[in-house]
C-alpha cells in the first residue's frame, strides 16, 4: 500500500483559501495525479486543501471524504519567552534544541507549554484518525509504539525467507494507493505516527512546499507484519517541469528547486 500525501497549494491563510498563484500550482498538480492509479481520496476540511484538490477530483473517477481531524495541526501554546500564543509546531531554534524531550517520541508532550495545552491528546485525535482509515484496509497497529501493522499476508514463508532488497524492482505487496490533500503541520504529525519519530523532530528539521507529493509505502519482512516507509519527500517535480517555481510559504528562507 501507499500513502500518497500532498499539502495545499500556495495560501491566503487570513481568508483560508489558496492565493492565484497556489490555484495555478493546483492546476499542474491535476494534471500529475490525473495519471495515477488512485482508490480512495481524502481530504481537510479547509479551504485551501479542498480548492488544492478540485481540479485533479474533476479528472478522476474517485469519490473525496472530508475528515475533520485532517485539519491543520494549529494547535497553540503559549509561547515561554513572550507569554504569547504560538503555534504548537513552531519554536525558535535555541529552545528547540536545548530541550532533549522534544527528540523523544515518548516525552515530547510532556514539556510545559504542550502539557498545558493538551497537545498529546490533539496528536492522538490524529493518530487515531489515521489507525481508522488503516483499519479500513485490514492494517491494524499492533501498539502505541511499535509502528508495526498486522495486515492480511502479501508474502509467503517462502517468499519472505529470500533477502531480495537489492533487486532494482521488488514485488508490489499492495496496490491500493491512498491520497490525503492537507497541510504540512497535520502531514507530519501522520508520519511521526507512522515512522516512530518525534513530530517535533519533523516540525522543526523538515520542510515541503505547497502542492508537494510526499509517499510513504508499506515493507512487509515478516508476512502480516507491514511498516511504513518514506519513499519520497516534497517532491514538486510537477511545478518543475512547468516552469512554476515552487512558495516558500511556511520557510523561513528561500527553497531551491532543482
Amino acid at each position: 500500500m501507499h500513502l500518497i500525501f500532498i499539502r495545499h497549494g500556495d495560501p491566503d491563510y487570513k481568508n483560508n483559501c489558496l492565493t492565484e498563484k497556489g490555484k495555478k500550482e493546483a492546476e499542474i498538480l491535476a494534471e500529475r495525479v490525473s495519471k495515477w492509479r488512485i482508490d480512495d481520496v481524502y481530504l481537510s476540511p479547509y479551504g485551501r486543501a479542498q480548492e488544492t484538490a478540485a481540479p485533479f477530483l474533476k479528472k478522476i473517477s474517485v469519490m473525496p471524504e472530508t475528515l475533520p481531524w485532517l485539519k491543520e495541526f494549529d494547535h497553540k501554546i503559549t509561547d515561554p519567552r513572550t507569554k504569547k500564543p504560538r503555534g504548537c509546531w513552531d519554536w525558535m531554534p535555541p529552545d528547540f534544541y536545548s530541550e532533549p524531550k522534544f527528540f523523544d517520541r515518548k516525552k515530547w508532550f510532556d514539556i510545559k507549554p504542550m502539557a498545558k495545552a493538551k497537545i498529546e491528546d490533539k496528536f492522538r485525535e490524529v493518530c487515531d484518525g489515521l489507525d481508522e482509515i488503516l483499519a479500513r484496509y485490514d492494517y491494524t497497529r499492533r501498539d502505541e509504539w511499535s509502528a508495526i501493522y498486522n495486515c492480511f499476508p502479501h508474502l509467503t514463508l517462502e517468499e519472505a525467507s529470500v533477502d531480495t532488497h537489492l533487486d532494482a524492482v521488488q514485488k508490489n505487496l499492495d496496490e491500493r494507493n491512498l491520497v490525503f490533500v492537507c497541510h504540512l503541520g497535520v502531514m507530519f504529525a501522520m508520519i511521526s505516527h507512522l515512522t516512530g519519530i518525534s513530530p517535533v523532530t519533523l516540525w522543526q528539521g523538515f520542510f515541503v512546499a505547497p502542492t508537494s507529493v510526499t509517499v510513504l509505502g508499506t515493507e512487509e519482512r515478516t508476512p502480516g507484519e507491514a511498516v511504513f516507509r518514506v519513499e519520497r519527500l516534497g517532491d514538486t517535480r510537477h511545478l518543475i517541469e512547468a516552469g512554476e517555481p515552487s512558495s516558500d510559504s511556511g520557510f523561513f528562507g528561500h527553497t531551491l528547486d532543482v
